[in-house]
């Protein structure tokens, strides 16, 4: 078992003097972590068994629906001395807990403007949501942003253990994946702030392309997790950015073989990322009816 992973277990092998009430909530969720999978009606289900085992766990009044008990969690987790985020990362529930903030300033470039943005970074997780927990510490959510939530003070939210915190400079992974990622959330929350997360991820995606300088830091996992997949808002940015690529680049519909993308001159990918979300900007300012979003599916 790996580090990250005894980290998000530590709470069930704890002293007898552990949060009972803290262990019992983690319980619930990760027992719904191991009922997930792609099916609407497991999902459903599943859903359906976690607000059954939290009911318990929180007060009468706030049983009505997993999102009322997360907002009660959010409260008593902070009274314990905790953080905790909870709603949907995808397609799935599952919180993130942690115990201590520290907050810093950067400036961000990105291609049409440069912001001033604070990055809290996170320390001591309890839970770090559904995909650490399937993956057993290998893959998880590493930032997100909030602007505009009364819970949340504006920034761009950072796990700290996912970068070399002593040398953020010269990490180029927090550079562009973590900072221009989720500055480009950050401003485009504030030109849409009802615009969908597909589209926000598009942009995004799109943002680490442009700034990227080889394929493999970015590209080949746009490539490897692209799907047809609405739910996933994720997949669905990356099917959408590879479909866009293969039209512009190859004059091809779709192309999602690894292989074939190596012989394409990094440079050539960069440009046409940079247009593909130049391209998205003009339809999002171009038509009222679009600033919810363009992507609508096929």
């Amino acid at each position: 078992m790996d580090k990250d992973t005894q980290i998000i277990l530590s709470p069930f092998f704890a002293n007898p003097s552990a949060d009972d009430w803290v262990r019992d909530i983690l319980t619930s969720y990760f027992n719904y972590f191991l009922s997930i999978d792609e099916t609407k009606e497991t999902n459903q289900e599943a859903r359906k068994n976690l607000r059954l085992s939290l009911k318990p766990l929180v007060p009468i009044g706030t049983r009505h629906s997993l999102d009322k008990i997360e907002t009660f969690l959010h409260k008593e987790f902070h009274r314990k001395g905790y953080f905790f985020l909870g709603g949907m990362t995808g397609p799935y529930y599952g919180p993130y807990i942690w115990k201590r903030i520290e907050k810093r300033a950067f400036k961000v470039e990105l291609p049409d403007r440069h912001i001033s943005v604070n990055v809290f970074f996170m320390y001591e997780f309890l839970s770090l949501s559904w995909m650490h927990f399937q993956t057993f510490g290998k893959s998880s959510t590493s930032g997100w942003v909030k602007r505009g939530d009364e819970l949340w003070e504006d920034g761009l939210y950072c796990v700290a253990n996912a970068y070399d915190i002593e040398h953020l400079d010269d990490d180029l992974i927090f550079q562009i994946s973590l900072l221009k990622h989720e500055a480009q959330h950050f401003a485009d929350k504030s030109d849409f702030p009802d615009l969908s997360d597909v589209d926000l991820e598009y942009r995004a995606k799109l943002i680490e392309l442009v700034y990227f300088r080889e394929m493999k830091h970015r590209f080949v996992s746009i490539i490897r997790e692209a799907s047809p997949i609405k739910a996933d808002p994720h997949r669905y940015a990356s099917y959408w950015i590879l479909k866009g690529l293969s039209e512009k680049i190859l004059s091809k519909p779709y192309i999602k073989d690894e292989n074939f993308w190596q012989s394409v001159p990094y440079e050539k990918i960069q440009a046409e990322a940079l247009g593909l979300l130049q391209a998205h900007m003009r339809q999002l300012q171009g038509n009222p009816q679009n600033r919810k979003g363009v992507i609508k599916g096929e």
